[in-house]
């Protein structure tokens, strides 16, 4: 599998977690609930998809996310709330792929 194909399959299964939101929501799951359990599977699929991805972009996908958020898999549910971030501002960080490195 190619790197663009492998970032598209990547960005479909992020994207694909607004259908978990809508489906909470409809629950009467609140905000809280909604974000944690969103971020923990964005979190997810950034270790499996970073693991598919062949070296050396790889390491540099982790080196990247280290410098941007202090963690390989990207940023921490609680570092997000210390930025001042909303469980909803959260939720819509967790459904939107971020910028491929190239």
């Amino acid at each position: 599998m190619t790197p663009g194909e492998l970032r598209l399959q990547y960005e479909q299964a992020v994207f694909g977690l607004r259908t978990r939101v809508a489906a909470m929501r409809s629950e009467g799951a609140p905000s809280e609930d909604i974000a944690r359990a969103v971020h923990a599977e964005r979190r997810r699929l950034a270790a499996t998809f970073k693991e598919l991805t062949l070296e050396p972009l790889r390491s540099r996908l982790y080196d990247r996310t280290c410098v941007v958020y202090g963690d390989p898999l990207g940023p921490t549910i609680e570092r997000l709330r210390a930025q001042g971030k909303s469980w909803d501002d959260i939720i819509d960080s967790a459904t939107r792929p971020g910028k491929a490195v190239g």
